[in-house]
């Protein structure tokens, strides 16, 4: 069975707005955009994973790249859209025993072992709340819906037969875009930290989770076979470092 990786870089980024706010010393007022729109850029690394609705599911790595475009509503709160590119997926396990359809040939029996990309364009919008500011340190919390949109999906597997006593193995890649949902709907929800660099240029790092609602590949079957199945959702953390102005 494949374990999933435990997400332990929270704690790590926490002590990292921690020392950072810290080591800014006196505590001054964060400087406020000249206008109530403003807007970055920001690119990161992701970790997701499908759903619990199927046995023998696991985590991948990614990326994401991305924008925002913040509406300041009062001087604690903010509407933040966060259009970007995000590699979502994981990996699946399944197992294919086709002699039970007649099939007597050396592939009827074979194990897959996947790692799935879905590439999709995700729209969270979010509202956020400005913590009191540390320094140059302003710290955030946000929290709110997304929309994902399916633009492609890509398959690397590796694929065991067993004929016999004799196991071969193969790899490959494919594109399995037709398997997945065309959008999905989540919700994110994170914390994050700027740090003014003068006028209205900052350094923005960031920590989200999105937390997949709508499944995004439906009748999957670990076993191969129609009467079990579930519908996968698919989950995601990641971490950005970005530019606002």
């Amino acid at each position: 069975m494949i374990k999933r990786p435990r997400i332990s870089f929270t704690m790590a980024f926490v002590a990292l707005l921690q020392l950072t706010a810290f080591a800014q010393g006196e505590p001054s007022t964060v400087s406020v955009p000249d206008s109530k729109f403003s807007y970055g850029f920001r690119i990161g690394g992701v970790v997701s994973m499908f759903g619990y609705e199927q046995p023998h599911t696991g985590a991948r790595l990614g990326y994401m790249v991305g924008g925002i475009a913040t509406y300041r509503l009062s001087g604690q709160f903010s509407v933040q859209a966060e259009p970007s590119y995000l590699q979502q997926g994981g990996t699946l396990l399944q197992f294919t025993d086709n002699t039970r359809f007649g099939d007597t040939s050396p592939f009827s029996i074979y194990t897959t072992n996947a790692n799935v990309t879905v590439h999709s364009i995700d729209i969270p919008v979010l509202a956020k709340y400005h913590l009191p500011a540390l320094g140059n340190f302003q710290s955030n919390v946000v929290l709110g819906p997304a929309i994902g949109f399916t633009v492609g999906a890509t398959e690397t597997y590796e694929r065991t037969y067993n004929y016999g006593q004799l196991y071969t193995t193969v790899t490959g890649k494919q594109a399995v875009t037709s398997q997945y949902e065309p959008y999905q709907f989540g919700a994110t929800t994170g914390f994050g930290g700027e740090i003014s660099l003068g006028g209205n240029l900052r350094l923005l790092m960031d920590l989200r989770y999105r937390y997949g609602i709508t499944p995004i590949k439906k009748g999957f079957s670990y076993i191969d076979l129609n009467s079990v199945q579930g519908n996968l959702t698919t989950h995601s953390v990641y971490f950005t470092l970005g530019v606002g102005f």
